[in-house]
């Protein structure tokens, strides 16, 4: 049976071939559009990867490979790399700062940043961080939880700590949270004996600085401290940013609510802090990390008072996201709260850290 002709000379025949041909192609569209839109990462050695590039972390390119696993790539492996399945916040080591996709450059080692008016041409490795965002510009978040246990038979006591960072990175927020607590063990009972968590969220206002607030929580038995509770503002300045090395300080003005072990509630604490941040990776095996965070503390309403926090861990990666970590911590008060002659509390502590 031949399909009626109108008078445009379009048979029904033809309108159903159309229509057919129509429904193929939508149906088809989905695949072809995911199969485009997958990262790729060419390797020295002629390797090709495939998936999607998560960001940069722990001072390494991360990437999940198709139906493989998460994998993380030193940056002197790396030829070159194409990532259009998500928008990048892009911090380079010469202090510039990108948002868009990252495109296959022609010159070996380097890459194509492709923005929404213009492109650039960066060193690969001069990228310094690399943070994966969605369309509605939603969180990426990194961190990691460590724990350790020591125990000496001639006190009959045990010692426990936890501590974990999480952070949450936007668009132009970076938020960070991290927490700690020390758990004494003896014969009758658990006492807690060192806490501390914090939380601060700072936005970006060029690669340089970025401003924010901040509250903390401190508890600290041996410098005879039941509770401080924090709160303040201030502006980070990023002092070095490399892929493997960063430096960051951060000033402002903080308040202070102490108690001490006795009970004992002060006034108000005015304090001006500095702190100072230091990360540095070491690539090649082993895969060994440092970072420190050493803050000071000048009161303004108690002429005279200084305070010192301070931590140190080195890391040493045993397999994949989990390492041997050694801590090194310390706190100084010149005159604590309590009125004691114990001024400081210092210790170390061995345990494993897991990095997520």
């Amino acid at each position: 049976m031949k399909g009626h002709t109108d008078r445009t000379g379009f048979s029904s025949v033809n309108l159903l071939k159309l229509m057919v041909s129509a429904a193929f192609c939508i149906f088809l569209t989905p695949s072809t559009q995911s199969q485009v839109l997958k990262d790729s990462v060419f390797m020295n050695d002629g390797t090709i990867l495939s998936g999607e590039l998560k960001g940069l972390k722990s001072g390494r390119l991360e990437f999940d490979i198709d139906n493989i696993s998460v994998v993380k790539i030193k940056f002197d492996k790396i030829k070159m790399i194409r990532a259009l399945t998500h928008a990048y916040r892009i911090e380079t080591s010469d202090r510039k700062l990108y948002y868009g996709n990252l495109r296959r450059s022609a010159e070996p080692g380097t890459v194509k940043i492709e923005m929404k008016d213009s492109s650039v041409i960066v060193p690969i490795s001069h990228i310094a961080a690399l943070t994966s965002l969605d369309n509605q510009s939603l969180r990426t978040i990194t961190g990691y939880i460590s724990s350790g246990f020591n125990y000496a038979r001639s006190s009959k006591a045990g010692r426990f700590n936890f501590d974990g960072v999480m952070n949450i990175q936007m668009q132009r927020l970076n938020t960070n949270l991290a927490g700690s607590m020390f758990l004494s063990q003896t014969d009758s009972n658990w006492v807690r004996d060192r806490e501390s968590f914090s939380i601060n969220s700072f936005y970006i206002i060029n690669p340089w600085i970025a401003a924010g607030g901040l509250f903390k929580y401190q508890r600290n038995l041996e410098l005879g401290l039941a509770r401080r509770f924090q709160e303040g503002a201030g502006v980070g300045v990023s002092m070095l940013n490399k892929n493997n090395f960063q430096i960051r300080v951060i000033s402002g003005l903080v308040v202070n609510q102490e108690k001490n072990i006795e009970g004992v509630r002060f006034p108000t604490q005015v304090e001006i802090p500095l702190q100072l941040y230091l990360e540095y990776f070491k690539f090649t095996d082993p895969n060994i990390s440092i970072t420190t965070t050493q803050s000071s503390y000048m009161s303004l309403t108690d002429a005279g008072r200084v305070r010192w926090d301070g931590e140190t861990r080195v890391s040493w990666e045993i397999i994949s996201d989990l390492a041997l970590s050694l801590q090194f911590y310390h706190n100084f008060d010149n005159r604590p709260p309590s009125g004691n002659n114990r001024k400081w509390d210092y210790g170390t502590v061995l345990g494993l850290k897991y990095q997520f």
